[in-house]
């Protein structure tokens, strides 16, 4: 080790608090930094996990192929690996579920590795080894009701679902619906080409994801025939060597438009592949705005302290370079000080920032199951890219730091290095200062004032370290509220945490309100109503609706056919409930309750303002529908007929649209009514729009407009043609302990006769976005606590080194008589300087980054423009709080000081 190497180390050890400081704001740096990047590699490998588990791990699928084309992905040089299934077809079943009649037999290829690349998760028993064994999945009992046991023998007709000669696949539901009569119609397929087989059944499995809800058939997996490979269509699901060429592939093998075909756009979507990216550009950005503030808040400290470490030590480079030391060698002490408190701090700070998120991870990991709900632990994953990143970005955010302090100790002669020339700066102009500051302050005041101008340099190292501190904390607040807020608005939960939807025959059985009654039995439930609900569909003015709301529905095609040229269909709910909960409404809003109790003509009031996922923009946005408080919308309902049912609509010979109506027990009897004719219309009024939901209407829903009247109003309102539409009423409670209600709700009904099937523990679903909304917090608050304490440390760091600078000045000043009050008015006026110069710069800076924060957050969820008010105001206090500490804190060590000794320290 050279000589100069080791005066550095000397003088590392010599002033041993600014060297913790330094390293401590080198490992603070370092670990957040550490921390991000390990964070971001651990949530994305969670994410993978969680969808890979979900969906299946594979890019591309394509359905109904023949078994060449699995040969041609398999064979290709861009394919990684692929798996297959033959869709041995249909077997009617026994279910209790007239939508699901069937079992649907896929024979999974063992060989190729089906089972491991999709879904398949075993509760009992064991997968197929062969084409004899079958597993079947949990909800063919829980929801068909049909029981097989493991070892049961199965003997199944399985055939193909035919109609009009077109094969159905599990897309194809055996009921439609009829968007515009709203009503479910059977397909009138048939089960054909059929062969008996039998099984063994050998496992249960969960249900599977790639079942569709509204799929005819329950999924059961056997292992594939390879002998009869080539006799059956096939679903192929395949991975790719570089997942971003999935969507060429498919497009240059011509399977999107020869076959159904799927991409697994989650699985692509946390690999870093998707067809949108917005919500990935909002994460990334976030996170880069992260670092960056990281870095900028770290530069300032480390920055502050080499600075000082430069300007402390000016006079022993002058004597180096006196004695022959090179500007090359003098750069070199510094950069060497800067790698000597790195090797120190960059590590501690990396096992510091993975060991912190590491034990985070492992408090808050059970959040994570409740928000995915799949058995997949949240774990600390640290990639060696991440420990680089972080470990390079520190290392050069500290030489950053080191590089410019470094020029000015070689920019220095020895001469003016020794005497310190170049400290001050005495000009012949006379330094003016103000009258205002000596009238408050006095002579102390304009001793202060005098010396902040003639010594600019060492002011204004303090004063970049506090605009840097206020513009590092209002940043991560407005980060945290942004974050927040986004979370809140698109993961808002309802305020209800029970719902009951009473059938008809609960109806009948007593009233609304009795049975309310009842419900408020339960000693956990402390509110509730209830409402009959309907879904609304209709016509309403231009003149009414918003600009948005018309251009929005305009693209989409939403004017109705055979509406008039200046309105507009809107849909929604109706909603009708209870009157004390109605007279609530009434009573906040001071409105009159004669207007909407009128037979004749009764009000409605009209709830707007939904957030909801714009898929074209691909993020949330706040729709608003209407101008103002004034409206009326024609709503429509379709004509029943007796006996009959609406089948279908078509085209008539004449061009015409007609609607079909088909006799219950003749489907040769059918009847034609033009489509004018099908529907008729009643009138909606409204005189007032809230924008704030009640609790009994969901935010999980986002419609246009929902209309709210009193229960006693249903039949003023509604045609006596279109009330049996409105057959169940749902009833909306809140509970101190959801858990305990739902238990003890579901033993009150049964015990009173009535059924418990619809009652709805909505609170335990709530909880997920709850944990969302928690997760963040801890990470935004932990955050903000992070950059605090390098703000912190930054402002200590600074102050008291430059005061502890000053101890000659000082001492000068208590030899020629100042007083400890003098002292404590010249610091309180410096107080005051530097906190309104910092105050003065960092809080435009502090509102520009506020608002690049803004414009990154409404990459993904709509919102208005506003600054952390709070954060603002705690920064102004802190400011000054910390400041005025510090100097107490360092003047409390100068006052200590013999004046003889430090008039004779020569270590500026």
């Amino acid at each position: 080790m050279n000589v100069f190497n080791k005066v550095t180390l000397e003088s590392l050890k010599k002033n041993r608090t600014r060297t913790i400081v330094t390293i401590i704001g080198i490992m603070l740096s370092a670990a957040m930094i550490c921390a991000s990047t390990t964070l971001v590699s651990s949530m994305q490998n969670f994410v993978l996990r969680c969808a890979i588990h979900i969906d299946g791990d594979w890019y591309g699928a394509v359905y109904d192929a023949a078994y060449k084309d699995y040969e041609d992905i398999r064979d290709s040089d861009r394919v990684s690996s692929a798996a297959y299934a033959q869709v041995l077809g249909y077997a009617k079943i026994d279910s209790a579920n007239e939508r699901k009649p069937y079992l649907y037999v896929l024979g999974g290829d063992v060989a190729s590795g089906y089972f491991e690349t999709m879904p398949v998760h075993l509760i009992l028993g064991t997968l197929p080894k062969d084409s004899t064994e079958i597993i079947l999945p949990e909800h063919l009992t829980s929801n068909g009701k049909v029981n097989y046991k493991l070892g049961d023998t199965v003997t199944l007709d399985v055939g193909d679902r035919t109609l009009d000669g077109r094969r159905l696949g599990q897309d194809t539901p055996v009921y439609t619906y009829d968007s515009e009569t709203q009503v479910e119609i059977m397909s009138g397929e048939r089960l054909e080409n059929t062969e008996p087989r039998t099984y063994t059944v050998v496992g249960i499995y969960e249900r599977p994801t790639f079942e569709d809800y509204s799929a005819p058939g329950y999924t059961a997996l056997t292992a594939a025939d390879t002998n009869s490979a080539d006799q059956a269509p096939i679903h192929c699901y395949f991975k790719l060597h570089k997942p971003a060429g999935v969507y060429d592939f498919m497009k240059e093998m011509g399977y999107t438009q020869e076959y159904r075909y799927a991409y697994n756009t989650k699985v692509l979507l946390y690999s870093g592949t998707a067809p949108f990216d917005s919500f990935l550009t909002a994460f990334y950005s976030l996170a880069a705005i992260i670092i960056a503030l990281i870095v900028f808040g770290s530069v300032s400290l480390i920055y502050n302290a080499f600075s000082i470490s430069v300007s402390e030590r000016t006079r022993q480079f002058g004597l180096l370079s006196s004695v022959g030391a090179t500007r090359k060698q003098l750069r070199r002490m510094v950069l060497f000080e800067a790698l000597a408190v790195s090797i120190v701090g960059i590590p501690l700070g990396i096992l510091v920032g993975i060991g912190g998120i590491g034990i985070t991870l492992l408090l808050i990991g059970d959040k994570f199951f409740s928000i995915v709900r799949v058995d997949i632990p949240m774990r600390l994953c640290v990639s060696w890219q991440a420990v680089v990143i972080a470990a390079v970005i520190a290392l050069v955010t500290v030489l950053i730091s080191a590089w410019i302090p470094s020029k000015r100790a070689t920019g220095v002669s020895a001469v003016e290095a020794i005497r310190q020339s170049m400290d001050i700066k005495v000009s012949g102009r006379p330094v003016r200062t103000s009258k205002l500051a000596y009238k408050l302050f006095g002579l102390p005041g304009v001793l202060a004032g005098k010396h902040y101008k003639r010594n600019r340099k060492k002011y204004r190292t303090t004063v970049v370290s506090l605009f840097m501190s206020i513009v590092l904390f209002v940043s991560a607040a407005a980060f945290t509220d942004y974050m927040m807020e986004s979370a809140e608005g698109g993961l808002a939960s309802d305020q209800f945490d029970l719902i009951y939807a009473a059938e008809s025959d609960a109806s009948s059985a007593m009233t609304p309100d009795a049975l309310l009654e009842l419900l408020f039995s339960e000693q956990n439930v402390t509110g509730g109503t209830y409402t009959k609900k309907q879904f609304l569909q209709g016509d309403i003015s231009r003149e009414y609706v918003t600009a948005m709301f018309a251009d929005r529905f305009s693209d989409f095609g939403m004017e109705r056919e055979g509406a008039a040229p200046k309105e507009l269909s809107i849909s929604g709910y109706l909603y009708f409930v209870a009157d004390a909960e109605f007279n609530r409404l009434l009573e906040k809003y001071d409105l009159k309750e004669a207007d909407y109790y009128d037979r004749g003509k009764p009000l409605g009031i009209a709830l707007d303002r939904n957030i909801e996922l714009d898929r074209r923009l691909e993020k949330y946005v706040t729709l608003d529908t209407l101008k103002g408080d004034g409206c009326v919308i024609e709503g429509l309902y379709y004509v029943e007929i007796n006996g009959y049912y609406r089948k279908d609509s078509r085209i008539d010979e004449n061009g015409n649209k007609v609607v079909l109506y088909q006799n219950r027990d003749n489907e040769n009897d059918i009847i034609e009514l033009p489509y004018e004719e099908s529907f008729a219309k009643y009138t909606l009024r409204s005189e007032k729009t809230i924008e704030e939901a009640p609790f009994f209407v969901s935010r999980s829903t986002p419609v246009a407009i929902n209309m709210i009247y009193p229960y006693s109003m249903l039949e003023s309102v509604i045609p006596e043609a279109a009330l049996n539409q409105f057959r169940n009423t749902e009833y909306f409670l809140t509970s101190s302990n959801h858990t305990a209600s739902f238990e003890n709700l579901a033993t009150v009904l049964t015990e009173n006769g009535l059924s418990s099937r619809q009652l709805f523990d909505y609170a335990a679903n709530a909880e997920t976005n709850r944990n969302v909304v928690t997760i963040i917090r801890v990470f935004a608050y932990g955050f903000i606590v992070l950059i605090s304490l390098i703000a912190a440390a930054n402002v200590f760091n600074t102050i008291s080194t430059n005061i502890s600078l000053r101890r000659r000045e000082f001492a000068m000043l208590k030899s020629v008589g100042m007083t400890q009050k003098g002292f404590r008015r010249m610091m309180n006026y410096e107080c005051l300087l530097y906190g309104s110069k910092a105050l003065l710069l960092g809080l435009p800076v502090s509102c520009g980054i506020t608002y690049l924060i803004y414009r990154a957050v409404t990459t993904a969820y709509e919102t208005s423009f506003h600054l952390p008010w709070a954060a603002i105001g705690i920064a102004v206090l802190s400011v000054f709080l910390v400041v005025f500490a510090t100097m107490m804190y360092a003047m409390r060590k100068v006052k200590k000081d013999n004046p003889i000794d430090a008039l004779k320290n020569e270590n500026l």
